[in-house]
C-alpha cells in the first residue's frame, strides 16, 4: 500500500481503474477514505468493475460523451490512467492514448469553477532510452521515443500543453512497473520456471524498475503537492538493474536455475515480422511485434527520479527481491502460476526407498 500519504476527504475520478496500476490506486484511495468514481468505457466487462466504487460510462473517443458525463460533479482529483499498451500501428495507439486524453482535458477545462488536480500517467517510453549507463534520462532531456507506443504517450503529454494555464496538471512517467496483477512480469516468471529459459534481452542491458505500491504513493504525492502542478516526473527505483540481475533474482524467488538460451537478434526480428503479419490478419496485437522488438533492442532503459524526491519527497521503498517475492506469491494465490511442487517429507522418501 501507499504508506505515508495523507489524503483528505475528496472525490476522485480514476480512468483505467480496471487495469494493473488502476486497481492498486483504487485500493490506496479507498484506504484513505476518498470517494472514488471510475470513468469506464461502455464495453468494460461488468465482472471487472470494482463493486466498492461507482462507475460512469462514457465513450472516451467522443468528446461530447466525456464532457457531459455527470462523473465530474464535485470532483477534486483526477487520475488518468486509461490507455492501451498493445497495438500494431501508431493510429491504434493514438486512438487509445492520445484522443481520450485530449477529450478528458477539454471536458475538465470547459467546466466552471475551480478545476480539479489532474495526474496524467504517461510512461518512460515517451522519453525513450538513455544514451549511456552513466546518464539516465531526465525530465529536461529532449524526448526520443523509439516505437509507436512511446510516440503516442508523448503525443498525449503534448495535449497537456494547451491546458497548462487552465488546469493544474502533473505528468508522471513511470519506469517499468511490476507487482501483483502485472502480466508482463508474469511472462518472465513463466519463462524462468522451465529447465531451459529462452531469453530475448541480453544480460548486460539495464533498466529502471518501480514496484507498483511505490508508484501509487508517487501518484498520490504528486496530486497533493502544489509544487508538482505543471511539472513532469520520472518515477523509478534509485538503483537500476541489469537484465542479468533481474533473471537471477527471479530464479532465486523460484528456486530454479534454468539453462539460459539467448535468442539471436535476427530470430527476434523474424518473429516480430511474423507477429505483425498475424496481427494484421486477426486484428489482435501479438505479444511479439515490431514495437516490442524495438523496445528490447535498446540497451539502457534508465531514468532519473531525483526531481520527484526533491519536489515532494518520494523515494522507492520496496527492494527488488522483496517486490518479486510479493509478485510471485500473488501469481500463485491467484492461480496465474502453478504452485511449486511440494518437497517430499523425509519419512515418505524413506518408506518409498524401502519398498523399492
Amino acid at each position: 500500500m501507499a504508506r505515508g500519504v495523507h489524503i483528505p476527504a475528496m472525490i476522485v475520478v480514476v480512468t483505467g481503474s480496471t487495469g494493473f496500476i488502476g486497481r492498486h490506486l483504487v485500493d490506496a484511495l479507498l484506504e484513505r477514505g476518498a470517494e472514488v468514481r471510475a470513468l469506464v468505457r461502455p464495453e468494460t466487462p461488468r465482472d471487472s468493475r470494482d463493486p466498492r466504487i461507482g462507475h460512469w460510462e462514457a465513450d472516451l473517443l467522443d468528446d461530447r460523451s466525456v464532457r457531459e458525463s455527470p462523473v465530474w460533479d464535485g470532483v477534486t482529483r483526477v487520475f488518468h490512467l486509461a490507455g492501451v499498451t498493445k497495438g500494431r500501428t501508431l493510429d491504434q495507439f493514438r486512438a487509445g492514448n492520445v484522443f481520450p486524453t485530449a477529450n478528458l482535458l477539454a471536458a475538465l477545462a470547459a467546466r466552471p469553477g475551480r478545476p480539479p488536480r489532474v495526474v496524467l500517467v504517461s510512461s518512460q517510453a515517451a522519453a525513450g532510452p538513455a544514451g549511456d549507463a552513466s546518464a539516465p534520462v531526465r525530465e529536461t532531456d529532449r524526448p526520443r521515443p523509439v516505437e509507436a507506443y512511446g510516440r503516442s504517450k508523448l503525443q498525449a503529454e503534448q495535449a497537456v500543453v494547451r491546458y497548462r494555464d487552465s488546469l493544474p496538471i502533473t505528468i508522471v512517467r513511470p519506469s517499468s512497473v511490476y507487482g501483483p496483477g502485472d502480466r508482463d512480469f508474469l511472462n518472465l516468471f513463466r519463462q524462468e520456471r522451465h529447465r531451459v529459459a529462452f531469453r530475448v534481452v541480453p544480460r548486460d542491458h539495464a533498466l529502471s524498475l518501480v514496484y507498483v505500491d511505490d508508484l501509487v504513493r508517487a501518484l498520490l504525492l504528486a496530486a497533493e503537492h502544489q509544487a508538482a502542478a505543471g511539472r513532469t516526473y520520472f518515477v523509478a527505483d534509485e538503483a537500476p538493474v541489469t537484465w542479468g540481475e533481474l533473471y537471477d533474482t527471479i530464479d532465486a524467488v523460484l528456486d530454479n536455475t534454468p539453462l539460459p538460451v539467448r535468442l539471436p537478434s535476427p530470430l527476434l526480428r523474424l518473429a516480430a515480422r511474423g507477429g505483425d503479419f498475424v496481427s494484421a490478419i486477426t486484428g489482435r496485437p501479438s505479444i511479439v511485434n515490431r514495437n516490442k522488438a524495438a523496445l528490447a533492442r535498446q540497451r539502457w532503459w534508465l531514468c532519473d527520479s531525483t526531481r520527484a524526491r526533491e519536489d515532494f519527497g518520494w523515494r522507492a521503498e520496496v527492494p527488488l527481491l522483496d517486490g518479486l517475492h510479493r509478485t510471485y506469491n500473488w501469481y500463485v494465490e491467484a492461480r496465474w502460476l502453478k504452485p511449486p511442487k511440494a518437497a517430499r517429507k523425509p519419512e515418505q522418501a524413506t518408506t518409498e526407498e524401502q519398498t523399492t
